[in-house]
């Protein structure tokens, strides 16, 4: 089975996990010989905004593109996935102003040829950085201006990713005049995770693309086609990983994928409200997952609620499997609308507490107890109506 980040590659445009809009708009202008020559690519850390910069790079130093997209077997297509193609240059934080891009290059793409969709943590473990303050630095942006000055290699052109552009800091005044009127055949990718710590004279510059997150079940359907695994585990991952790539991919690398069955199991127990079974669910739970597993039972239950709603409203949820489909139809019509929306405001804020670093023991008690009164009252409001 593949699981997780194995054999993650750089990828076509078509095979990336992102709206077609964005991939069209892309494709468009690849055939026309029209993409900007600055771009700014804005998502929420792990997105796919790193894979359709470089896809869209590989497209744009191919030697026999294919309506304009990268025909992946002439050398140029294969220098770039290795992300070794001479006119193809990368710019990221460093934890140092004594080094630059070049001094960490062969880190930078050991990672990225890893997981073309990490995030600033991946990066931080990466280079053993936990307890360093990252930036883009002014010797960094010197040769960004320096690299980018040289003339191409191959002569179809530069490219240079600036990765999280949020680091230039006030830095990135020096690269203003580059932005603006930037070498011919040149190309800008940055590729961000925060737009509001980009300086708004560098945003102003850039053709802005945001990146939204995938729908849960397309992005599902991604994993089932690029990762060996069951449409179940690829639609679990993609529940909990609320939409994010790099989420996902990361969730795959659990042996068991079952959260979906967890989580109607931890729901019955709530309802149930047994004092012993509650106990005894519980200290399996924790004994079997932590604080990962009971992070990833929220998410699941997020994306269950926010199903209930939809359904609620009428509209037609595709992708479930049957135990949960049966389980959001039950509750869509056994909840209310204010119901539904007090599990999910207690759901976000147990998700919260996780992160600061609350017992998983105790926040899954005070779950099931929340949870469960809020579907016993329910059911009990019905009873009093009829």
């Amino acid at each position: 089975m593949q699981t997780g980040f194995e054999g993650v590659k750089i990828m076509t445009l078509t095979d990336i996990p992102v709206s077609e809009n964005i991939k069209e708009e892309f494709r468009q202008g690849l055939q026309k010989g029209s993409i900007p020559h600055a771009n700014l690519l804005i998502g929420v850390p792990g997105n796919s905004q790193l894979a359709l910069a470089l896809a869209v790079s590989k497209s744009l130093l191919c030697a026999r593109p294919r309506d304009g997209v990268s025909c992946n077997e002439c050398p140029s297509c294969k220098k770039a996935e290795k992300l070794s193609h001479p006119d193809l240059n990368f710019s990221f934080p460093l934890s140092s102003t004594k080094e630059d891009g070049e001094s960490a290059i062969d880190l930078w793409r050991s990672m990225v040829l890893e997981n073309p969709f990490c995030d600033l943590s991946d990066w931080v473990m990466k280079i053993n950085a936990e307890n360093s303050v990252l930036n883009i630095h002014a010797r960094e942006c010197n040769r960004i201006e320096r690299v980018l000055g040289l003339k191409s290699f191959e002569g179809r052109g530069k490219v240079m990713i600036v990765w999280l552009p949020e680091f230039l800091g006030k830095e990135g005044n020096k690269l203003l005049k580059t932005i603006e009127e930037p070498p011919e055949g040149t190309y800008l990718f940055l590729v961000s995770s925060r737009e509001a710590g980009i300086l708004p004279t560098i945003v102003s510059r850039c053709r802005v693309f945001r990146i939204p997150i995938m729908n849960v079940q397309k992005l599902g359907d991604w994993l089932v086609e690029t990762r060996d695994v069951s449409k179940e585990e690829a639609f679990n991952a993609a529940a909990v990983s609320e939409g994010v790539v790099n989420k996902a991919l990361s969730v795959l690398g659990d042996q068991e994928l079952n959260i979906d069955e967890e989580f109607l199991n931890w729901l019955r127990c709530a309802f149930r409200n047994n004092p012993l079974e509650t106990i005894e669910y519980m200290e399996e739970f924790i004994q079997t997952g932590g604080k990962e597993k009971l992070r990833n039972l929220f998410r699941f239950g997020l994306f269950f609620f926010n199903m209930v709603i939809k359904k609620k409203y009428g509209v037609t949820v595709e992708g479930l499997n049957r135990e949960v489909e049966k389980s959001v139809e039950k509750l869509a019509q056994m909840l209310s609308l204010e119901d539904v929306e007090n599990v999910i405001h207690a759901l976000e804020k147990f998700l919260i507490h996780i992160d600061r670093f609350a017992n998983a023991k105790i926040l899954l008690t005070q779950a099931s107890i929340q949870t469960g009164r809020i579907l016993r009252g329910s059911v009990a409001a019905q009873g009093e109506r009829a």
